[in-house]
């Protein structure tokens, strides 16, 4: 007998069950194989001041994270993560890059990075637009 339930504290492993039940189908249904990880580090002093995370997969990379400690912005290092991880992918060969922002600030710095803004979902979370850009090699 199936028992449905509905709850506001779900168990983590189930949430995690599910996201790679979900990503597991769609995986394979374009024969993809497993992600692979990549990150690029900034330190200073061995404390993390900011890092570009995120993942190899069918022949893109896509940064989930990229972030710089506040201290440190506007000096160059986000872009500079960037390039570091994007050099990496290409190494892979990787011929496409994928980032989203909520930010119109970190959007500027990825159009000037030359990514073009592909999607644009105004409102996305109530005062936020959700972007998404691409960046391919030529």
């Amino acid at each position: 007998m199936q028992n449905v339930e509905t709850t506001f504290s779900p168990e983590t492993d189930d949430l995690l069950q599910i996201s790679r039940a979900v990503i597991s189908h769609d995986r394979a249904t374009i024969g993809a194989r497993s992600p692979q990880p990549l990150a690029c580090l900034a330190r200073e002093d061995g404390r993390l001041i900011g890092g570009a995370a995120g993942r190899i997969e069918v022949g893109r990379l896509y940064v989930e994270y990229l972030w710089v400690d506040v201290g440190h912005r506007g000096k160059g290092l986000g872009a500079r993560l960037l390039q570091d991880i994007e050099e990496a992918a290409k190494r892979t060969g990787c011929t496409e890059f994928q980032i989203e922002s909520l930010s119109d600030s970190a959007a500027s710095m990825y159009r000037r990075a030359g990514y073009q803004t592909r999607a644009q979902i105004d409102n996305y979370i109530p005062g936020l637009t959700l972007q998404i850009h691409l960046k391919y090699l030529t």
